[in-house]
């Protein structure tokens, strides 16, 4: 659900073309079961997501894999984390072959209530969805001449055929989301609602160090959703989650990350009353520019897309659901381009 993690984030690196794009917002796509968006009917639910994504694979600004990075004078870049702005930078004349990879987990609670209470004609319901997470950025590069290669605060003497290596990592809690507004109106064939929620920057975070579980900034979220059933008994339905994000500045630096856009959709079908499966994807993009002093390339903005599926099953009737999702990114620009993949458990009190 969300960005999650962290995100569930990460995000971007050296270009060969030194084109990068802005700054990752909270919300990673394609998280949450494909029904999940829509609101239960009265009662408590205990909600746990446990994402998981690698990636080995950064794209620059045209969408290609960086495998290698040169400078023909002394220059600095900038390689974006989830949110954090590390400078690199290289003396004139180094050449290097770069390999980059990034894995996340994240154990989320979503803890969600729906009162039975009518807002505007609408069923409404509130959320609250703690989380720990774990987020791991491996860099290595191979000389092929010699000079020096400064990431952060390492910085090394690299001669011909010589290795860099960095290695960051951490374990702790994510942001938190709160959201006190979830509403669905019902018909017979669809389900059509809105949500608000916001991110509380309550996670790991330091400007300082490359791997961040939490990101150091607020973010509030708002989401409308859809989903049509073309049978009465709604084995079958297609559904569409837009979210969008407005993010504030950063408590660390005068850097406040550009707005987000998601798409999110799938198509479900009930084989009997207690298995479903279906085809799943996800569309990201960032649609406004960084701004603040510590902005970096203002106008190449971030985007990412995925295909992949769910299954999902009652392991208990109508209290305990199980799904499972894997979603391959076959598209990206300015960021990690890998594979999602997630088990999701339902209770219902």
């Amino acid at each position: 659900m969300k960005r999650k993690v962290l995100i569930f984030m990460l995000a971007m690196l050296l270009g060969a073309s030194s084109a990068y794009a802005g700054t990752l917002g909270h919300y990673y796509p394609g998280v949450m079961g494909m029904r999940d968006i829509i609101l239960p009917p009265k009662g408590f639910y205990a909600l746990y997501y446990d994402p998981i994504y690698g990636s080995n694979a950064m794209t620059n600004s045209h969408g290609h894999k960086i495998d290698a990075f040169s400078a023909s004078e002394t220059e600095t870049k900038v390689l974006n984390i989830q949110g954090q702005q590390i400078p690199v930078t290289l003396t004139a004349n180094l050449s290097a072959k770069v390999k980059m990879s990034m894995f996340f987990t994240m154990q989320e609670l979503l803890l969600v209530w729906v009162p039975g209470w009518k807002f505007l004609g609408a069923d409404f319901g509130m959320m609250i969805v703690p989380s720990m997470g774990f987020v791991d950025v491996r860099i290595k590069a191979n000389a092929h001449t010699a000079g020096t290669l400064t990431v952060a605060d390492k910085s090394e003497i690299l001669s011909k055929d010589s290795e860099f290596k960095l290695d960051s990592s951490k374990y702790g809690f994510g942001d938190l989301l709160v959201q006190p507004v979830m509403l669905d109106w019902r018909g017979k064939k669809f389900d059509l609602g809105v949500n608000y929620g916001f991110f509380a920057p309550t996670g790991a975070y330091s400007e300082h160090r490359i791997a961040n579980v939490g990101m150091g900034f607020w973010s509030q979220q708002f989401q409308a959703f859809g989903s049509y059933y073309f049978d009465k008994e709604r084995k079958n339905a297609a559904v569409a989650v837009v979210t969008y994000n407005l993010n504030s500045k950063m408590y660390s630096k005068d850097l406040t990350p550009g707005q987000s856009i998601t798409l999110e959709y799938g198509f479900d079908h009930y084989f009997n009353s207690r298995i479903a499966a279906g085809p799943c994807g996800y569309s990201q993009w960032q649609i406004s520019s960084d701004t603040g002093t510590a902005a970096v390339q203002k106008n190449v903005f971030y985007q990412i897309h995925g295909i992949g599926g769910q299954l999902s099953g009652w392991l208990l009737k109508e209290k305990l659901n199980i799904t499972g999702k894997c979603i391959a990114e076959y598209y990206g620009v300015g960021r990690f381009r890998g594979v999602l993949g997630t088990v999701n458990l339902i209770y219902i009190f």
